[in-house]
């Protein structure tokens, strides 16, 4: 059986519940996905409905919390967030099998392995790359979803 995590999705002054399904066998997170649509809940108690139904477990951790536009750095008008921020968003986006495309290439994986290894300068070495290549996946994400 698997195991459902929330993680809260955070855009502006909107927050949505989402079902993170762990894949125990291939090790990779995904979104929860139905018929190709990403499923959002409003409250907890749409996204535990919806586990309960599917015989996932739904597990009771602290939610992971995600910006999706990282407090407006995406689009250039907001401050550098944290390191961790971005990582976060990068991870969640780059498991998805929709807005992963986006983050391809060998460029922006060596951007996300000097995130991941707190090299120096990071912002100043990658931001245009990545913070276009971080909102088209956004942009991929959103257009596949669903409210639950």
């Amino acid at each position: 059986m698997a195991d459902l995590f929330e993680v809260l999705l955070v855009d502006g002054d909107r927050t949505w519940h989402a079902g993170w399904l762990v894949d125990d066998e291939t090790e990779t997170d995904l979104l929860l996905r139905e018929n190709g649509d990403l499923l959002l809940f409003g409250t907890r108690a749409g996204l535990e409905h919806h586990a309960q139904e599917h015989g996932l477990d739904l597990l009771d951790d602290l939610p992971d919390e995600i910006d999706l536009t990282l407090e407006g750095w995406l689009t250039g008008d907001g401050t550098e967030p944290d390191p961790g921020e971005v990582s976060g968003l990068w991870h969640l986006l780059i498991d998805d099998p929709v807005a992963s495309h986006a983050l391809g290439g060998e460029e922006l994986g060596e951007a996300y392995d000097d995130l991941v290894e707190e090299a120096p300068a990071w912002f100043a070495t990658h931001v245009p790359r990545v913070r276009a290549a971080l909102r088209d996946a956004v942009a991929l994400l959103r257009k596949r979803v669903r409210t639950g």
